[in-house]
């Protein structure tokens, strides 16, 4: 009996010792670090979303997670280098590619629209072409008003 009350005695010491010794000290949770950030991807993308990625990823990862650009992103601006932080907000625009006006099917409303293109000078290019087909950009300088200066500033306007 005095023996198992010896043993119990050391073993109760042992535990004690255990336990003072720091063993058993509670994890402060303020201490671990996260290991993955939130990120959200909005616009010209195949799947704009939410995503969880790892700490350490670029916008290169988001938008492979993403399934990649739209053919209409406009990427020029972007760094798929950048490094992500929690809660980030990406957009990728849409590529803007004005529409060129048809010299040869535009209405008046759409000639008149051209900068230094007025009613008069519009009306003047609708019955130069209805006479003569235009073959050539620079045909638009016969019209009487369109002189080399106006030419310069809508050559990137117009098309045939």
């Amino acid at each position: 009996m005095l023996m198992k009350k010896a043993l119990f005695l050391f073993i109760l010491f042992g535990l004690f010792c255990f336990a003072y010794f720091g063993r058993y000290q509670p994890v402060s949770l303020d201490v671990a670090k996260p290991t993955t950030i939130t990120v959200e991807i909005k616009g010209e993308v195949v799947n704009p979303g939410v995503y969880t990625l790892k700490i350490d990823a670029t916008l290169d990862d988001l938008v492979k997670h993403a399934g990649g650009f739209t053919e209409q992103a406009q990427t020029d601006s972007l760094s798929l280098m950048k490094p992500l932080e929690d809660q980030d907000t990406i957009f990728v625009s849409k590529r803007t590619e004005t529409q060129k006006i048809s010299l040869n099917s535009a209405t008046l409303e759409q000639l008149d629209s051209l900068p230094g293109i007025g009613p008069s000078i519009a009306q003047r290019i609708i019955d130069y072409r209805n006479n003569i087909p235009f073959v050539e950009l620079e045909q638009i300088k016969e019209v009487k008003g369109i002189g080399d200066k106006l030419y310069e500033k809508i050559k990137d306007l117009i098309t045939l």
